[in-house]
């Protein structure tokens, strides 16, 4: 729960060596509560809890008590799993957020991302911040650009297993495995439309790599473009309308804006000599991508219609932003020294910070929707 308060960012946790009150002691009702001894040490707020294990399940209670008017604001009681206790606290840490800022929280929410710690490039889904790191795929083949459902119950990726890049779908409930896309070529890129009805991709056309968008229901494509470029990395707007996609048509790899309505598409950035990597931002006002001047690339970000373009990361070699989905935060991979590893920053640069997931080599990360 204090790492969840402080990667935040929004709130200050008072030290216990600065407690007045032995909070061991004290019990967890407004009547046994000594309020004016955590008012004396600056605490607007106090949070306390208990715990008891009851055979193979956790359960905790948990109570937020404003200091100065001396009443409780909130109160709930979780009954969990001994095996995953974090992940409890994380359910709270969302309450918490919530009731305090009126905005939810992403504590509970995950991240996909690609790491080869086994010696094959396989997809794993962790916690938020990194931890309880689990292995989705094993099919010891190259998997790549895992892509979350909607609703966060399935993932969208490319994998060589059968011997050319095929896209493929993974129920995260049920773990059952299904081929969406497997045309002779490549078949690269899937992204979900927001409603989840259908995927934009890249396939290999007459001409050159071209996008489509496929109905899961009715397995029919629609081809978009038809050029003598490659177009790759489409990503939906929010609302449905447009998919920013990279084309090197104009020569060097830019970010394209294709209005799905008319079919028209229109260049959207001009500088830097390889632009990649867009995604949206929740409300669609944003899209973060990755940049390279020189060889050595760094997260930017910009308005919808590519105006306003400003250089969030200097790390030097970062790459495949993706927004949280409150808006408040980008993950990313960066690489430092021949090594991979995932970061996450606020979405205006500062905070950056990296997370850990004991799996090395990470790349790709996604972050999942709010999830239920």
């Amino acid at each position: 729960l204090r790492s969840d308060i402080r990667f935040s960012g929004l709130f200050n946790i008072i030290e216990k060596d600065a407690y007045l009150e032995d909070a061991a002691l004290s019990g967890l009702t407004e009547d046994k509560i000594e309020f004016r001894l955590w008012r004396a040490i600056g605490a607007d707020t106090l949070i306390k809890g208990g715990f008891s294990i009851e055979k193979e399940k956790l359960v905790v209670e948990v109570r937020l008590f404003d200091s100065v008017t001396e009443k409780q604001v909130l109160g709930k009681k979780y009954i969990g799993s001994l095996a995953n206790p974090r992940r409890v606290m994380h359910y709270f840490a969302d309450n918490l957020y919530e009731e305090l800022t009126g905005r939810k929280g992403i504590f509970t929410t995950r991240i996909m991302f690609v790491s080869n710690r086994d010696g094959n490039k396989e997809i794993y889904v962790a916690d938020y911040d990194g931890r309880n790191a689990v292995k989705v795929t094993r099919n010891k083949s190259i998997n790549l650009s895992p892509q979350w459902s909607p609703d966060g119950r399935k993932a969208l990726y490319v994998s060589y297993k059968r011997g050319w890049p095929s896209l493929f779908q993974l129920d995260l409930t049920n773990g059952q495995d299904s081929a969406v896309s497997a045309r002779p070529g490549i078949n690269i890129g899937g992204r979900y439309s927001p409603d989840g009805a259908r995927v934009a991709l890249t396939l290999s056309g007459d001409k050159s790599p071209e996008l489509y968008t496929l109905d899961l229901s009715t397995l029919e494509y629609r081809r978009l473009t038809d050029n003598y470029g490659i177009d790759v990395s489409p990503a939906w707007s929010p609302d449905s309308s447009r998919i920013a996609y990279v084309s090197d048509v104009a020569g060097n790899p830019h970010i394209f804006m294709l209005e799905l309505t008319t079919g028209a598409a229109r260049r959207i950035t001009f500088e830097g000599r390889y632009n990649s990597s867009p995604a949206w931002s929740p409300d669609g006002s944003k899209i973060a991508f990755s940049r390279s001047d020189s060889g050595r690339f760094n997260i930017w970000v910009m308005n919808a219609d590519g105006a306003g373009a400003t250089q969030l990361s200097f790390d030097g070699n970062d790459r495949s932003p993706s927004w949280s989905p409150d808006g408040r935060y980008l993950i990313y991979s960066s690489i430092a020294k021949g090594v991979s590893s995932l970061r996450v920053m606020r979405s205006d640069g500062t905070g950056s910070m990296k997370i850990e997931t004991g799996t090395g080599n990470e790349k790709s990360p996604v972050w999942s929707p709010f999830l239920q």
